[in-house]
């Protein structure tokens, strides 16, 4: 298989294109082992056919559960190929939330560490427990396993819901291909090249950089949880490991321009830096940074999770000349992007109208909600019998096609590279008995820099701080407002809704990031 070419409708025949063109290459690296090609395609055979004997059929949900390891990556590949679809749970989230997962997609069976699976086996559920070093094990070789028809269901990801509850999206094996498929022909780096594994699992941007990279016959390089937090130390490990391309959100790649003039970049390999999931922003220290990294593209993508990335810019050699806010680019090939104005009709060229996405990579829709899919899944205005998913994201487009991202054209925002709605952070806040009512915004430009602030009628006396604290046992970090303020009323515009616009100049004009208390 030379580089760039993939035959497969799926990410699990290209990753066995891979296995049997390049056995003896590295395809996983972790601080205890480096698995080769053979190894990673024979070590997940075991996990699937051992899912397969216990019962697990094509279309299953199995959830994974386990902590950034070459385990990690050998279960997804493990389960895929069992054919079931996998549920990828971030062991970081608090338990109540991944439990809530489980029993809303209906998951079985969790694979993962002995530790990380326990807590969510008490219910009735089974687990296959996934050894941290390879080696050895039993004679299964996976000759009962196939690959999976295109058709069939791939990943299942939840996202932040509109009702108050997360909700998921169910992505079928053609469309994560149809991504993997031009990422491995469109970008630099093949076979024997070096990618971080730096996504979370449950983020889609980790699932784009571990397929992407296993169909090429590159390497993914583990990194755990604390190097990850500290940015100065992620840089180092790039360094020494020799990374040439890695993904990650814009604030993520904030943090790692604000202490770039900490670290000696000479020895750096990076060819491709990806970001995505949020808007790019093209400050100065960026410029600077890439200008000390003249090897290395900056490559902007965007998708939100119900199509995955769909349209693709890379920014052009001079960072001088980079705009501030660059474009989205344009859509990869077997997606079509349409920005239509609020009578459903094509916006002219540099008008402002809503994105939506069609083509091979619109998902299945929600798990088990088929009225928010009706919503938010409609057919195409060109026919054909296809959908088309509308993003709730403002663009325009260029005389030559180029798409020009806008922010959000409803409540949904997004703080530290996570997408989220804000009527879920209001429900969890509405829920703790000293909480009458409650709205929650945004401060803060697109970025680092935004925070979720949040606004409560309460009774008397309440802790604040204790609030937050029970936000934390059943939300991600993300999702706990930063500032929370006591009101005696909140904004409503005449028709008695809250009126978000003024609570977010409210937020604007009254935050104090260090006092979380006011009033």
């Amino acid at each position: 298989m030379k580089h760039g070419e993939f035959t497969s409708g799926t990410v699990v025949g290209a990753i066995g294109a891979a296995a049997a063109a390049y056995p003896d290459e590295p395809a996983i690296v972790d601080e205890a082992q480096t698995l080769s090609y053979a190894e990673l395609w024979r070590e997940s055979a075991r996990i699937g056919e051992r899912l397969r004997a216990r019962g697990v059929t094509t279309g299953d949900i199995v959830a994974l559960a386990a902590e950034r390891s070459a385990a990690l990556l050998v279960g997804l590949l493990g389960i895929i190929r069992a054919g079931a679809v996998v549920l990828p749970l971030d062991v970081t989230y608090p338990r109540a939330r991944l439990r809530m997962m489980l029993d809303d997609s209906g998951a079985a069976m969790v694979v993962g560490h002995a530790h990380t699976v326990e807590p969510f086996v008490s219910d009735g559920r089974e687990s296959c427990i996934i050894p941290r070093v390879f080696g050895g094990g039993d004679d299964l070789d996976g000759d009962t396993l196939t690959e999976p028809d295109p058709a069939y269901g791939c990943y299942l990801l939840y996202t932040s819901g509109s009702t108050g509850r997360p909700k998921a999206v169910l992505m079928p094996h053609a469309g994560i291909a149809n991504l993997v498929r031009w990422q491995v022909g469109a970008s630099a780096c093949g076979v024997g090249s070096r990618t971080l594994q730096y996504g979370a699992i449950s983020f889609d941007v980790a699932l784009q950089e571990i397929f992407a990279t296993m169909a090429s016959g590159g390497t993914l390089v583990c990194i755990d949880d604390e190097t990850r937090r500290n940015p100065v130390l992620t840089w180092n490990l790039m360094i020494r490991e020799e990374i040439n391309r890695i993904y990650l959100p814009y604030v993520g790649l904030q943090s790692l321009v604000m202490v770039a003039d900490e670290v000696d970049l000479g020895a750096a390999r990076l060819r491709e830096i990806i970001p995505g999931g949020e808007q790019l922003q093209c400050t100065r220290a960026l410029r600077d940074l890439m200008r000390r990294l003249p090897d290395c593209r900056l490559i902007n993508h965007y998708g939100p999770v119900e199509t995955h990335a769909v349209t693709c810019h890379p920014l052009g050699a001079d960072p001088a000349q980079w705009p501030s806010l660059p474009p989205i680019g344009v859509p990869i090939p077997g997606n079509r992007a349409y920005v239509l104005d609020d009578d459903g009709r094509e916006a002219p060229v540099g008008e402002i109208g809503e994105l939506y996405i069609a083509g091979a990579q619109v998902s299945y829709g929600y798990w088990r909600q088929p009225d928010q899919t009706a919503e938010r899944f409609l057919p195409a205005p060109d026919g054909h019998g296809e959908r088309m998913y509308r993003t709730g994201d403002l663009a325009r487009r260029r005389d030559d096609g180029t798409l020009d991202f806008l922010g959000r054209a409803d409540d949904q925002v997004k703080v530290r590279g996570f997408r989220l709605e804000l009527a879920e952070v209001e429900a969890e806040l509405s829920d703790h008995p000293d909480v009458r009512a409650c709205g929650v915004t945004v401060a803060g430009d697109e970025g680092i820099d935004r925070i979720l602030v949040a606004f409560v009628v309460a009774g008397e006396g309440i802790d604040t701080e204790a609030v937050r604290d029970d936000l934390r046992a059943r939300l991600p970090e993300h999702m706990v407002p930063a500032v929370l303020h006591v009101v005696d009323a909140l904004p409503q515009v005449p028709s008695g809704k809250l009126d978000r616009r003024r609570l977010r100049v409210m937020a604007e004009t009254g935050m104090t990031v260090v006092d979380s208390t006011s009033h």
